[in-house]
């Protein structure tokens, strides 16, 4: 009896062992395991996040940017990837932080360009601004920083500034329905309506869903519908009214004139 004890004792044991294995694989296979050994190259991570991205599953990104950087701390990349995805869910100095990891790491137009709508949205428009002219002083062709620029400007009060700049930036992406949408904001905010109400339905003709660049950001959509009320039309300056002494000149005037008109008639 002893015998047949022991036995399924070790059997249990076996069973148990064999279990808690598949437990750790499974586990493995999902991100898990030593932090010391990746389960996958960098490049499944790199992949696996743009993909999440372009899906706007930005709960899926940060997943899939924590799980890389466990492994590869310093991948500029996973940090600026991971720091684009806090901002587009309103976490805006984690995302700032994150991408400041990333520049010092590798600095990039894209990455200046990512770091300066954090700061936009924190409303820090100087560093936003100081972002952007690196960025361009690094690829002026990169137009998202143009973008950033004018936007900073505008927030500066610098309207006028920031309407060439984002002219500078459609001349090279005519097609960029962000592009076209910051310039109805920038126009709205200079009065003129009927330009920024055709820029707008210019934005919405391009891409009425374009992802924005954080939550706090209005649609296209929105800023038309505001226009009416949000936009005040710059008026022509009025000629100034005649003074009393400018007044009895041109009536003497119209007099001597009607003199000379009844003498010539005779």
């Amino acid at each position: 009896m002893k015998k047949i004890i022991l036995v399924l004792c070790i059997l249990s044991c076996l069973i148990i062992s064999a279990a808690g294995g598949a437990v750790i694989s499974a586990s493995l296979s999902s991100g898990g395991g030593s932090p010391d050994i990746p389960t996958e190259n960098i490049s499944v991570y790199l992949s696996g996040a743009h993909a999440a991205v372009d899906e706007r599953n930005w709960t899926g990104a940060l997943l899939v940017t924590t799980r890389g950087l466990a492994y590869y701390p310093d991948s500029a990349d996973l940090l600026c990837l991971q720091g684009y995805t806090y901002r587009k869910m309103g976490q805006y100095e984690k995302s700032v932080e994150l991408v400041s990891k990333g520049i010092l790491l590798d600095p990039k137009p894209v990455r200046y360009a990512n770091r300066g709508y954090g700061y936009l949205a924190l409303g820090n428009y100087m560093a936003a601004l100081a972002d952007a002219e690196t960025g361009l002083s690094l690829d002026k062709s990169y137009t998202s920083n143009y973008g950033v620029k004018a936007l900073a400007l505008s927030g500066l009060g610098r309207n006028p500034e920031a309407f060439a700049t984002i002219e500078q930036g459609l001349a090279l992406d005519p097609g960029s329905a962000h592009a076209w949408h910051v310039k109805g904001r920038i126009l709205t905010t200079m009065g003129n309506c009927t330009g920024a109400r055709e820029a707008l339905e210019k934005s919405l003709a391009l891409d009425p869903g374009y992802s924005l660049p954080y939550p706090g950001f209005t649609g296209a959509s929105q800023d038309l519908a505001a226009l009416n009320t949000t936009c005040i039309p710059t008026k022509t300056q009025a000629l100034p009214a005649p003074t009393k002494a400018a007044s009895a000149g041109i009536a003497v005037i119209g007099i001597i004139g009607a003199f000379l008109a009844v003498g010539m008639r005779k």
